[in-house]
C-alpha cells in the first residue's frame, strides 16, 4: 500500500465513522453511514486496501473538519498540547500567564477543565449544512 492509497482510504472512511445516522440525519446530511451499514474493516493493511471511496463522498466537493476537544479549552489554536511545552514560544508564554508553569499545570490539567456543556451537535451540523457542507468530520486530537 502506498501513501496516497492510505490517505485516500483514511480520509474517505472517517466521515462515515464520525457521523452517526441520528446526528447526521437530524442535521439533514445525506449519505450518512450508520455503523450497521459501514464496511467491516480488520486491523490490517490488506483490509484497507480493498476500500472503495463512496460516490457520495467523491461527489461532495465541500466538507468541514473541526478540531474539537480538550485543546479547545485554552482557545489558543491547534497543537496547543505540544507547543505549550516549548519554552519561549507564544503558546508557552500564553500558558504560563493563563494557567501557570507547564510543570505545575500541564495539558493533563487542561483536559480536566474542558467541559462540553454548551455543545449542541444538531445546531453545529445545521450551521455547517447551511454553509454548504456535504459532510463533517470531528477531529478530537491530532498530536
Amino acid at each position: 500500500m502506498n501513501r496516497r492509497t492510505l490517505v485516500k482510504g483514511a480520509l474517505a472512511g472517517i466521515p462515515s465513522l464520525l457521523l452517526s445516522g441520528v446526528v447526521g440525519r437530524a442535521a439533514g446530511f445525506s449519505g450518512v453511514l450508520s455503523p450497521a451499514s459501514a464496511a467491516p474493516f480488520q486491523p490490517n493493511w490488506d483490509s484497507l486496501s480493498n476500500y472503495a471511496v463512496p460516490d457520495w463522498y467523491r461527489d461532495a466537493k465541500f466538507g468541514l473538519w473541526a478540531h474539537w476537544g480538550p485543546q479547545c479549552e485554552p482557545e489558543y489554536g491547534d497543537w496547543y498540547a505540544q507547543s505549550m511545552y516549548h519554552e519561549g514560544s507564544a503558546t508557552y508564554k500564553y500558558h504560563c500567564e493563563k494557567y501557570g508553569h507547564p510543570s505545575k499545570f500541564g495539558f493533563k490539567d487542561v483536559i480536566r477543565q474542558w467541559k462540553a456543556e454548551k455543545w449542541d451537535p444538531s445546531e453545529l451540523l445545521g450551521l455547517y449544512k447551511k454553509a454548504g457542507a456535504k459532510f463533517f468530520v470531528a477531529m478530537a486530537n491530532h498530536h
